[in-house]
This record gives structure tokens, C-alpha cells and sequence, in this order.
């Protein structure tokens, strides 16, 4: 039996979809010991006590305001908040008690068996990480940030080293790039760290930080049915995520299933329509036209021409 840790890092906004994500990790791995350290950032005492509820190896980290000031709002990119800034303290508040850590954002589910994670060998290196582009070149990023080599990471899913972390200074020195060079910077703590760690990371196959957004409407629907195409872990990059009630898709289906599990069961989905863009109405027109709702996609194909019209 392997123990494996696990960090997360949510505001009260998140903390049911941390759930759903925690919970899909737990049923894949019953055969580990498993170990989640939860960091949390102005929760509440109801969704506290609900995550309380669970039954696993949880631990609680609190981070007060004074930890989270320097990043103002400056710093916040479109749907993400500033909880995405806390996995920058996990490694030094974890310093000492564990020495490896697969963080991971609440905005996944886990289909495998992470013990297999140990066979990524990061004993030299800082932490391992999987690519942000589905063939592992990416030169619009790493041009814009004068990475050495055509590779940029998505920060996701991290499999960090800690002590290596601590005595490299990671925190200090992503932080202090942050705060003079913000406006050079597109995906701030993502961009940071890949300029910080380009020297200090070991590559790990795409399955462990698999995105949504690599697949098209067929394999969305189908990747969960074969060993062969289901990624061990899944990243729903982007704003359709699957806690929407408008995002009827089979990862939907599974972020219900393992949404029954957790205290949060009975809680309704929540609409994205507060969010839509027109980009929106041109997607939903394509799936709605693949699952052959003609008349549908045409109703948003209509909307998507109107509002562009009008633009």
C-alpha cells in the first residue's frame, strides 16, 4: 500500500467541486493511503463542517488575509481567483512533514491509480509537470516569456519535491517576479513558474494533466469507455466546466456521479448563463449539431449572428 499526498487550494466559492475532485480521487485509490492537505482561503463554517464530513485522511491548512494581500486584484485572469496564487505556500507549509506532493486544481477527476506517480523520478528535479499544449510545443508562450526551449507547462497539475522547492527559493523568487513584472505576464503564477523552473523540471506524460480542451466533440463523449484513451487525470481548462447545468456531456455525467458521494449530493448544478459569451452560442451550436439537434443549433447559431451583428 503506497501513501500519496495530495494538495488543494480553494476559496468558499469552490470548496463543492474541490469535493467532487478529492472524491474522485479517493474511489480510484483504495488500495493507498491517502493523505489530502486542504488549503483554504476565507471559508465558511457550514461548507467547513461539510467538508468535515468526509470520510478520508483530510488535513486543513487556513490562510488568513495578511498571506493573500500581496496578490491584489491585478493579478486575477478572467474565471480564475486568487486561490490559484495559495499553491505557491503549500510546498513551505508542508516543509518537513511530507516530502512529495501531487497538487492538483479543484477543477479535475481522477480516473487511476496515482501510486504510479512514483515512478516519475524527481529526486534532482524541483517538480514534474505535463505540457499546456496536446504535442508538448508551444511557441507562442515560451517566445513571449524567452524560455530557453519550446516547452511550456500547465500549472494543474504539479508533482512537486519539496525540499527541492524550499531550497531553491521557489516561492520567494515566483512572488517577487510577480510583483515587478505583472503586466509582461498573461497567466501570472502559471507564467512565473514556468520561467522560474524551466531548469528544474522533469517532464511527465500528458495522461496525468490531461485538458478538456484537446478533445474534440466525439472523444468528449466517448474517452471514458476505453483504457486506452481515458487520461488518468482530467483538467476542464477553460470556462465549461462541469458543474454548469447548460454543459450536458458524459463528463458532466461523472462529476455527478462522484459529486453523490460527497456532502454536497443534494445541491443543485449552477447555471453558467450569468457567464455566457457569444463564443458560447457558436460552440453550443456545433454540439447541438453533432448530437444531430438541428433545430437547436440552428436557435444558437441564430443568437451567435445576431449579437455579433450587432457588435
Amino acid at each position: 500500500m503506497s501513501r500519496i499526498d495530495i494538495a488543494y487550494c480553494s476559496d468558499n466559492n469552490y470548496v463543492e467541486y474541490l469535493s467532487v475532485s478529492l472524491m474522485s480521487v479517493l474511489l480510484n485509490n483504495l488500495k493507498n493511503t491517502i493523505y489530502f492537505h486542504i488549503f483554504l482561503f476565507k471559508i465558511s463554517k457550514e461548507n467547513l463542517e461539510k467538508l468535515k464530513k468526509i470520510d478520508a485522511n483530510i488535513l486543513f491548512y487556513h490562510i488568513n488575509d495578511d498571506v493573500m494581500k500581496k496578490y491584489n486584484r491585478n493579478y486575477i485572469i478572467k474565471h480564475l481567483n486568487m486561490s490559484t496564487y495559495i499553491k505557491l505556500i503549500v510546498p513551505r507549509m508542508l516543509y518537513g512533514r511530507v516530502e512529495k506532493i501531487i497538487y492538483l486544481d479543484i477543477d479535475t477527476l481522477c480516473f487511476s491509480d496515482l501510486s504510479e506517480i512514483d515512478n516519475i523520478n524527481i529526486v534532482h528535479y524541483i517538480c514534474a509537470v505535463s505540457s499546456d499544449t496536446k504535442n508538448n510545443i508551444d511557441t507562442k508562450n515560451t517566445a513571449r516569456l524567452g524560455l530557453k526551449r519550446k516547452f511550456y507547462f500547465n500549472a494543474g497539475v504539479l508533482y512537486i519535491n519539496i525540499k527541492n522547492w524550499i531550497d531553491f527559493d521557489v516561492e520567494n523568487k515566483i512572488n517577487n517576479l510577480i510583483s515587478h513584472s505583472w503586466e509582461s505576464l498573461t497567466y501570472y503564477e502559471q507564467d512565473a513558474l514556468n520561467k522560474i523552473l524551466e531548469d528544474n523540471i522533469i517532464i511527465m506524460n500528458n495522461s496525468w494533466n490531461y485538458l478538456y480542451t484537446w478533445m474534440n466533440f466525439h472523444e468528449k463523449e466517448n474517452y471514458f469507455y476505453s483504457k486506452l484513451s481515458i487520461p488518468k487525470i482530467i483538467h476542464f481548462t477553460g470556462s465549461r466546466k462541469p458543474w454548469y447545468k447548460e454543459h450536458k456531456c458524459l463528463s458532466q455525467n461523472l462529476f455527478i456521479f462522484y459529486k453523490h458521494f460527497t456532502p454536497w449530493n443534494n445541491t443543485k448544478l449552477r447555471s453558467y448563463t450569468p457567464k455566457v459569451k457569444n463564443s458560447d452560442n457558436r460552440v453550443y451550436c456545433r454540439e447541438e449539431c453533432y448530437n444531430k439537434n438541428y433545430l437547436l443549433a440552428l436557435k444558437f447559431y441564430l443568437k451567435y449572428l445576431k449579437t455579433k451583428l450587432k457588435l
